[in-house]
């Protein structure tokens, strides 16, 4: 199409609701996504090493499986990711007979950069403040290069509130080429690409796997292992071809508890989250696509879900889900950070029995939960609110109301 037309196009398609692609139950799924890796990071890591134990409770063991299996939220918030960016995509080149790439890279920057590249320069000055937010310089550059994944792989874990982010780096890694294969090939393109990646991200964690000490961390943060989720969610928008599955209630809670199960046994079972499990290749293989399997059912548990059953309260949380990513670990600090001075300044607090111990933690946890949300609202209304109505100026397929 020519660029007169596409500017012509412009004036109508923006806001416009008939052209609106907007599924409110997707955003409940991304807070759930959200919240598996919430509780993930909420219970100890040194539940693992125990449940590791010859004698570990059955109680025990389940608990670290479970640790293990909320990482894989954010293998849902990928496949997510790729199917409603793939949907967008085809509507755009139906309706507008091409793909707008330097639009699709604007829209990227205006709904990620702010807020990330803002976070991640706040610790970078003030880790040289405050020991618990401090971060090597080679970490922080990283970060800005949008390959933190890659640093993280290569170097230890550390506690930092900002240890999530390698996820956004392999996002924007991905979807570097993404529209362009689609301007080039049309959105057809997308559907064999998808089908070429998955074979070779499952080759890509056979080869990595083989040094088996590391494979936790080195497949889980090698971009090609999670570039499949976006191969599988791009290629469920492309076979649905905006369709929906037609799925009684119970349908849909029983693929919603199957998808939950797979990300258990992948994670109870093959131990491919689990530090120094030694497993093999072909478990390890096995293990992620029994993830691939669970984040695929749980996405088609929801699309389509009658629009009065779903929570606004949760439509609300998916809509401000990337804050509430950003900003989890922040609250653990403080709230860590609020508890080592109680313990300081109030001896009482210090004599509580070994029994008050997992109270506590709830409780932290909870606290911690609540000012995430506070967090991330405030972002969300106050700083990240003006780029996306900016974003709407590039937005050819119109989808959720800022």
């Amino acid at each position: 199409m020519a660029t007169t037309e596409i500017l012509r196009a412009e004036k109508f398609h923006c806001g416009t609701e008939s052209q609106r692609f907007y599924r409110p139950e997707l955003d409940v799924l991304r807070f759930f996504a959200f919240l598996a890796v919430y509780v993930c990071h909420s219970i100890p890591n040194y539940v693992v090493p125990a449940a590791a134990q010859m004698n570990a409770a059955f109680g025990l063991r389940v608990l670290a499986a479970i640790k293990d299996a909320g990482n894989f939220g954010v293998c849902l918030f990928f496949l997510l990711s790729a199917f409603l960016i793939t949907e967008l995509l085809q509507r755009e080149e139906e309706r507008f007979g091409c793909i707008h790439v330097g639009a699709f890279y604007l829209r990227r920057i205006l709904r990620i950069w702010p807020l990330y590249f803002g976070v991640t320069a706040v610790y970078a000055v003030a880790g040289y403040h405050f020991p618990a937010m401090r971060m090597e310089v080679g970490r922080v550059a990283a970060y800005f290069l949008l390959a933190g994944n890659w640093y993280i792989a290569l170097h230890p874990w550390i506690q930092t509130p900002l240890r999530s982010l390698w996820s956004i780096s392999v996002e924007e890694q991905f979807y570097l080429l993404w529209p362009v294969l689609a301007r080039l090939g049309g959105v057809r393109s997308l559907a064999l690409a998808s089908v070429t990646i998955l074979p070779l991200s499952l080759l890509t964690i056979s080869v990595v796997s083989s040094e088996r000490v590391y494979t936790y961390n080195t497949v889980w943060l090698n971009s090609f292992t999670q570039f499949q989720f976006f191969a599988g969610g791009a290629l469920l928008a492309c076979v649905l071809s905006g369709g929906t599955l037609k799925l009684s209630r119970f349908w849909r809670i029983a693929m919603g508890l199957a998808g939950l199960a797979l990300w258990f046994i992948s994670a109870y079972a093959t131990h491919i989250k689990r530090p120094g499990a030694l497993a093999s290749p072909l478990q390890v293989c096995f293990g992620y696509l029994l993830v691939a399997g669970g984040c695929i059912l749980l996405l088609l548990s929801a699309l389509g879900s009658p629009e009065r059953l779903i929570p606004r309260w949760a439509v609300y949380l998916g809509k401000i889900s990337f804050g509430l990513y950003i900003f989890h670990e922040t609250a653990f600090l403080l709230v860590d950070e609020a508890q080592k001075h109680a313990a300081r300044s109030m001896s009482w607090f210090t004599t509580w029995p070994p029994q008050h111990v997992v109270t506590i933690l709830i409780f932290n946890k909870v606290t911690a939960l609540g000012i995430t949300i506070v967090l991330a609202m405030l972002s969300y209304r106050f700083f990240e609110s003006p780029f996306l109505q900016l974003k709407r100026h590039v937005t050819w397929i119109p989808s959720r109301s800022v």
